[in-house]
């Protein structure tokens, strides 16, 4: 034993004492190993055998390490954090926290969730891991297990009247507001919200009705709602209307709000409009329009005429490139067989006619026609809603759950339009999408050490490069 280091003999001593068997020790190549020797009689051989088992080694400074148990991985003494991603994301919200913290104690778990929604879409039981990644999580102290996280739904859902109040916040004097709904499908049989009805594609299914305001001077949404899926387009108006506290701006519709008893209705309470008629409205007398007015739209040429109605201006427009397009696609329907020839000449004279009803009589056809055409913001956004955010079916379990749920992602689309505000400031939007902005700025992170200390890791340059995008709401020091 004179040749093994003292520590080693010392654990050796201890483990004899500890152990009532008889050990041995052994030395291969420097390292010590400690086996349990005994002896049996083998009468095969007619001798006594030994017979030795493996119990463990001792370590140079003394450590004995049982057979299987492995040695332990030091453990990191820093963390590495997503930065860049989450930091804009919250900078593009702020606004919105400022006026939640008033009204609910839940504000800020709130916020976490919208956040996250916007970044990278993921079903709600994911939430904890995916926050837990970001550094703002050392910053905001919120609860986003599934458990809490459903029962904070139920709470937004319930608390539809704060949401009205959010809204008029967003809404500015004089707005023109662009409304419309779309169909969400549920995969829960106890959503009373859920009813039969017919989706865009004319399919009668399950589903809820979801509409949205959206702002065109701030191409932001300011409005979202949750109705039953049978319901009319037009009767979505009322309820918000009722429910919101402000009235000085007004609507842009799509042709499902076509109600002249609508049209009325807002003109009497001074809420200012702009609808399409549908095709065969009875105002479109096409025989006699008065043609008089010629403007470039897009560098399209376009021919309007203003006439005096009953329910406010008729703005009449006529596309001739969309005349073109209607007229073949009709012709193409009467080739199938789906269309008559005889119903195809009637059809044909109302090709790419546009006709649009308003009480804004002193706008120009250019200004209402530029108007109208803002639609596709909101189509654009429900376009986000259901694909970017993952949005365009629930199986959440009460009609509060969903009326709360969509309100997350109204938030969450206010910060996914607020990054595409800036890509189009920049003349970058048709390079850079929403989706890479987040993939590229997460990979700006933080390192936080053991003690507190914490600085940036190095960046690949597509993600520094898309910082200087966003500088000014990316705080970097």
């Amino acid at each position: 034993m004179s040749t093994i280091p003292k520590k080693v003999s010392d654990a050796f001593e201890e483990l004899k004492k500890k152990y009532d068997i008889y050990l041995e020790l052994k030395t291969i190549n420097n390292h010590f190993y400690i086996y349990h020797a005994t002896s049996e009689w083998d009468a095969e051989k007619k001798k006594i055998r030994k017979i030795t088992e493996y119990l463990g080694k001792i370590t140079i400074d003394g450590q004995f390490r049982e057979k299987g148990q492995r040695k332990r991985q030091k453990q990191s003494y820093r963390e590495i954090f997503e930065y860049g991603n989450v930091a804009l994301a919250h900078s593009l919200i702020e606004d919105v926290e400022k006026i939640l913290l008033e009204i609910t104690p839940y504000a800020q778990d709130i916020i976490a969730m919208a956040i996250l929604k916007a970044i990278d879409p993921k079903p709600l039981r994911l939430l904890p891991s995916q926050w837990s990644k970001m550094y703002l999580s050392r910053e905001m102290e919120v609860n986003l297990s599934p458990n809490s996280t459903s029962a904070l739904l139920r709470h937004i859902g319930t608390n539809v009247s704060d949401w009205y109040d959010l809204f008029s916040k967003f809404i500015q004097t004089d707005e023109i507001v662009l409304y419309d709904l779309t169909a969400i499908f549920t995969y829960s049989e106890n959503i009373k919200l859920a009813e039969k009805g017919y989706n865009a594609h004319h399919k009668f299914l399950e589903q809820l009705g979801v509409i949205m305001a959206f702002s065109k001077s701030e191409t932001m949404p300011v409005g979202v709602e949750v109705f039953h899926g049978s319901i009319k387009d037009i009767k979505t108006i009322r309820d918000f209307v009722k429910r919101l506290p402000a009235r000085d701006f007004g609507f842009i519709f799509g042709r499902g709000f076509s109600s002249y008893k609508l049209l009325d209705d807002l003109r009497d309470e001074h809420i200012s409009y702009i609808v399409p008629l549908k095709k065969d409205s009875k105002y479109l007398d096409i025989e006699n329009i008065p043609w008089d007015k010629l403007f470039l739209y897009r560098k399209r040429p376009i021919r309007s005429a203003k006439i005096d109605n009953p329910h406010g201006t008729l703005f009449c427009f006529e596309d001739p490139r969309l005349k073109g397009e209607q007229e073949s696609a009709l012709l193409k329907k009467v080739i199938e067989g789906t269309l008559s020839l005889e119903k195809y000449e009637i059809m044909k004279k109302r090709a790419g006619l546009i006709g649009i009803i308003s009480n804004l009589n002193e706008k120009s056809t250019l200004e209402i026609f530029e108007l109208y055409k803002g639609r596709e913001e909101v189509e654009l956004a429900f376009d986000s809603m259901k694909n970017e955010l993952d949005a365009d079916k629930t199986y959440l379990q009460t009609d509060e759950g969903v009326r709360g749920f969509f309100f997350v992602i109204f938030l969450a689309l206010r910060i996914y339009f607020g990054v595409i505000k800036r890509l189009r400031e920049r003349k970058v939007n048709q390079k850079i999408s929403v989706e890479e902005v987040f993939y590229e700025l997460s990979k700006i992170q933080k390192i936080v050490e053991k003690g507190g200390r914490n600085y940036f890791a190095k960046a690949p340059k597509r993600a520094e490069d898309m910082q200087v995008l966003f500088a000014d709401l990316i705080p970097m020091g």
